[in-house]
């Protein structure tokens, strides 16, 4: 069953505005001028349904023009709409683990962390016409380990598919060090993360090659708060070294397969690998569902809006389909436009 576009962007408004004035609204600065057409809510409510509308912005801000004046009377042209939009990149960053606490009824037993590339443009185009800074970079990701240019997105999911918290690094960038911040700032907002020279001397290439982070990991707002269950990973998260770190010096507990040793150790690691398909899932419906790759960004904060409002809109679709008596993750079959 699918909701129509009206029913859903009821449905989504009145989520958001709840959420707005509860955390956000209380702490919002005020500024001069006159007072807005739309307000916040109402332009949240838009970059969030963007994410699955899957055309370009100025095609919703059409489709809103032709469908939704009953709701949106004063309705903002595309680049005021998007301004707006990247205004707010903040708040909807903070609404990724806002909205997971809220899904949350009890503990998780565990939660899954994995990397997922976001391409943002194809790799001659990233080489030669640079619209980002240190904050994309060109690397390999995904399954076929292709090249691309963009970011690599770090996501901590529940076994229900709840994402309860996200960092974001260039591409490139090996997955320990934005598990490093992950972890880091989920113990302490302030704290500094580990860098190349924290690393001991005994877990370093014996080449010169060896580096750290290839660019700014951020924000620091989304990674959500932290957990007493363990970390569930795959091989990118391997190591004595960082796992011993990450446990001593952050209470995070970090599981991959190679935490396993002796006879059981391969049924382990199928359980093991059992319980981390719940983080595939989410990537692919990201993928597929909120097109997640090639985001259209111009720039960091909207590249930092556009994915927090598509890690949102996956959170507040879970809320959603379980208000209607859905599977959490029908997320490709709750709208149709």
């Amino acid at each position: 069953m699918f909701l129509n576009s009206d029913t859903f962007l009821v449905a989504l408004y009145t989520i958001v505005d709840d959420l707005f004035r509860a955390h956000f609204a209380p702490h919002k600065p005020l500024r001069r001028g006159a007072k807005p057409t739309l307000t916040d809510s109402e332009v949240l409510t838009i970059a969030i349904i963007a994410q699955w509308f899957g055309s370009s912005e100025r095609a919703l801000v059409r489709y809103a023009h032709e469908h939704w004046r009953g709701y949106f009377p004063r309705l903002l042209s595309q680049s005021a709409t998007n301004r707006r939009a990247r205004d707010l990149a903040g708040v909807l960053t903070q609404m990724v683990p806002l909205v997971a606490v809220y899904l949350q009824k009890e503990l998780p037993l565990y939660q899954a962390i994995d990397g997922v590339p976001v391409p943002l443009m194809r790799v001659c185009r990233g080489r030669r016409h640079r619209l980002f800074a240190d904050e994309a970079g060109i690397g390999k990701g995904g399954s076929d380990r292709h090249w691309y240019f963009g970011c690599e997105l770090l996501l901590s999911v529940t076994p229900h598919g709840v994402i309860t918290g996200f960092l974001v690094g260039p591409a490139g960038s090996e997955e320990r060090w934005l598990a490093d911040a992950f972890f880091s700032w989920r113990a302490n907002p302030r704290s500094i993360p580990w860098t190349r020279e924290d690393v001991p001397p005994s877990n370093k290439r014996t080449s010169a090659n060896y580096v750290g982070p290839k660019g700014p990991i951020w924000p620091r707002e989304g990674v959500g708060e932290p957990s007493p269950v363990a970390y569930i990973a795959d091989g990118n998260f391997s190591g004595p070294v960082w796992t011993e770190h990450w446990s001593s010096d952050y209470g995070a507990r970090v599981i991959t397969r190679k935490c396993y040793v002796g006879e059981s150790a391969e049924k382990l690691k199928r359980h093991l690998s059992g319980f981390r398909q719940i983080i595939e899932t989410v990537n692919g419906h990201l993928e597929c569902a909120l097109h997640l790759h090639f985001p259209r960004a111009r720039g960091r904060w909207g590249l930092m809006m556009r994915i927090a409002a598509k890690l949102v809109a996956f959170n507040l679709g879970i809320w959603l389909n379980r208000l209607l008596g859905r599977p959490s993750l029908a997320i490709p079959t709750l709208i149709d436009f």
